[in-house]
C-alpha cells in the first residue's frame, strides 16, 4: 500500500506565511519595547545597526509581509489546483 504525499506542503506554506506576516509586529515590539534594548541593538554590528533607520525598517517589514503573502497565496493556489483535478 502506498501513501500519497500530495497536498501535505500547503499547511506548512500557510504556517510559514502567517509567521512571516506576523513577524514585523513581533520584531517591532522586540526592537522598540525597551529603550536600553533599542540602543543595544542599533549599536551592534552592520545589519543590526540599520534597525534604527526608518526606511530600513519599512523595507524589512514590507519584505516580510510580501514574502508571507506570497507563501500563503502559493499554498492556496496549489490547494485549489489540487481540488480542481
Amino acid at each position: 500500500m502506498t501513501r500519497s504525499t500530495r497536498g501535505t506542503f500547503e499547511p506548512s506554506l500557510i504556517g510559514a506565511g502567517l509567521l512571516l506576516v506576523v513577524s514585523p509586529v513581533i520584531l517591532y515590539w522586540f526592537i522598540h519595547g525597551d529603550p536600553d534594548r533599542y540602543l543595544w541593538i542599533i549599536s551592534g554590528p552592520a545589519p543590526f545597526s540599520s534597525f534604527g533607520s526608518g526606511p530600513f525598517q519599512l523595507y524589512l517589514y514590507a519584505g516580510l509581509v510580501i514574502a508571507g503573502s506570497l507563501l500563503i497565496t502559493t499554498a492556496l493556489v496549489a490547494k485549489r489546483r489540487r481540488r480542481v483535478r
